[in-house]
């Protein structure tokens, strides 16, 4: 599974100046520029005067979120802007015959795609590529990912049908089965952050339960703010279930926007509202998931 940075690019000026999406679909683009990966991508268009924009930026390794899904990018030019989220696939150096890249790039647009339709209640069908989008008339004449999919037997076809395998499994999963998922991602989490030495069992065992206690998430004005990686997982499960954290989103800093969206799901919860990340806020986190 790739990695899930949320780092937007708000010094764009496609960022700055577009109004809002009203999701109706995805559209799949790749860069057509070997070599450069997420990351780079992504500092690249983080700058004034590009109004070219894109939601996100996935590679072998890593998806970077760029603008938030609820905001227009500048994708494809014409009306597919209005309806469509972006995602652009980068392409390795070997771009033509790197076949071990494009089958991971591959599977983790897969996943993401399917992560995106459940999040916004589509189907493999609400998915297009640019070149799709320009012969339906709501995207600018683009190719991808038509110059490179063949070269390793895979089309939009087969790309719509993996996709719609990943949503079934996903439909055959029980309640109790998408909470352990999401435990184990809470898991993985703590430790990279804090090197707890969890056992990624999807259990919210004493051990679990005690790594959250010991690291409690709180803002304190004037005081060096909590980072890393499971402050980025709270802001994820948060954002996910409408409590924003500010224009920054999942940034993995624990600020007073971040505080704030908690203080709205403990109210929610009906906890005690006091903005601290502790095992009953985790606790709602949990609940409900699907």
């Amino acid at each position: 599974m790739f990695e899930t940075v949320v780092a937007y690019t708000t010094k764009n000026d496609g960022y700055q100046k577009n109004g809002s999406l009203q999701v109706k679909g995805l559209m799949l683009h790749s860069t057509a520029t070997p070599g450069i990966m997420a990351l780079e991508f992504r500092e690249r268009f983080n700058k004034p005067g590009l109004e070219k924009s894109i939601h996100g930026f996935l590679d072998d390794a890593c998806y970077v979120q760029c603008m938030p899904y609820e905001k227009k990018a500048g994708h494809c030019r014409y009306a597919g802007n209005s309806t469509h989220i972006g995602i652009e696939l980068c392409e390795p150096k070997e771009w033509q015959t790197d076949a071990v890249y494009f089958a991971k790039v591959y599977e983790n647009a897969v996943a993401l795609f399917a992560q995106l339709c459940r999040q916004f209640d589509l189907t493999e069908q609400d998915i297009i590529d640019h070149a799709e989008g320009y012969r339906l008339g709501i995207a600018s004449n683009h190719g991808d990912v038509g110059h490179w999919f063949p070269l390793f037997g895979k089309n939009m076809d087969d790309f719509r049908a993996d996709v719609r395998k990943v949503l079934e499994q996903f439909r055959e999963m029980s309640p109790a089965e998408h909470r352990r998922e999401n435990i184990r991602s809470l898991q993985t989490a703590l430790n990279k952050a804090y090197e707890c030495g969890l056992s990624v069992d999807g259990i919210l065992g004493k051990k679990t339960t005690a790594a959250v206690k010991a690291h409690l998430l709180r803002y304190q004005p004037g005081k060096a703010l909590a980072r890393g990686d499971y402050v980025a997982w709270v802001q994820r499960q948060l954002i996910e279930r409408a409590y924003s954290c500010g224009k920054t989103g999942a940034d993995g800093k624990y600020g007073k926007n971040t505080q704030a969206a908690v203080k709205r799901l403990q109210k929610t919860a009906a906890i005690k509202e006091d903005g601290i990340v502790g095992i009953d806020t985790v606790s709602a986190l949990l609940e409900n998931w699907e």
